[in-house]
């Protein structure tokens, strides 16, 4: 997680305030899977206590005494939550598969967190963040397994050879093969090298991986950015499956 300051660009996440939304008003399978997706490759504002060595997490209490810890989806549901104090609410900048990690903490407490608390106030359970861990090959008990498959689709290589020839940010390109947790469920992992962050990464990624789906033999996509940390385990001595100028 990375300190919020003046230096760092506001975030807006404007997809997932508009499916936060949503879902207030209509919490069905449909809008759940949507914002899930959309959170997977979003940037969150965590307010926080203390040092970056000694942070504390704000966190809300249910009616059983079970703790969530307080994110916001963009600075401005961040900064109006906190309008009110005399001094500005320090925060840091998380990504989904951060805030799995501090959840899955026994040392936490933490019984999942809450986006939003006081307006759209989404809240995910750890049981769904275990979950969603294990189809990400993150967290959890080590048991989901992310690998090299025994062979690839016949024409993804030379379509996202393709790909990196139109798409001048993106310069390297890994597919690993994910199996959910528990289960014989298979899911593609593609990891993109690219340049920029906010709206305009997440633009890039959901691009590449709707062009990706046309080539995976029917079988879903997660598509994360290589600086994401549990990417970096992924792919750690792993050569790209493509990269530009390479044969």
């Amino acid at each position: 997680m990375s300190e919020n300051s003046s230096k760092i660009d506001r975030i807006e996440n404007e997809r997932l305030v508009e499916l936060l939304g949503k879902i207030r008003v209509d919490s069905s399978e449909e809008n759940m899977i949507a914002v899930l997706k959309e959170a997977a490759v979003s940037q969150f504002l965590v307010p926080v206590d203390g040092t970056e060595s000694n942070y504390r997490f704000h966190a809300v209490s249910d009616s059983k005494g079970q703790k969530y810890m307080v994110v916001f989806s963009d600075t401005d549901s961040f900064e109006v939550a906190h309008e009110s104090k005399k001094e500005p609410q320090p925060g840091v900048l998380a990504g989904f598969a951060d805030l799995i990690d501090v959840v899955m903490a026994p040392q936490m407490g933490l019984s999942g967190f809450v986006i939003n608390p006081g307006s759209e106030e989404v809240l995910f359970g750890k049981d769904m963040l275990k979950m969603i861990a294990a189809q990400m090959g993150i967290g959890g008990d080590g048991t989901a397994k992310v690998g090299e498959p025994d062979k690839y689709p016949p024409e993804l290589k030379s379509a996202l050879e393709s790909y990196l020839q139109i798409e001048p940010t993106v310069s390297d390109i890994w597919v690993r093969l994910m199996r959910e947790n528990g289960t014989d469920r298979l899911i593609w992992l593609i990891v993109a090298k690219a340049e920029g962050e906010g709206e305009p990464l997440k633009y890039t990624l959901e691009n590449l991986r709707k062009y990706s789906l046309s080539y995976l033999d029917n079988m879903d996509a997660m598509v994360v950015s290589s600086e994401e940390d549990f990417a970096k385990q992924v792919i750690e001595g792993v050569k790209p499956y493509v990269s530009r100028g390479i044969e």
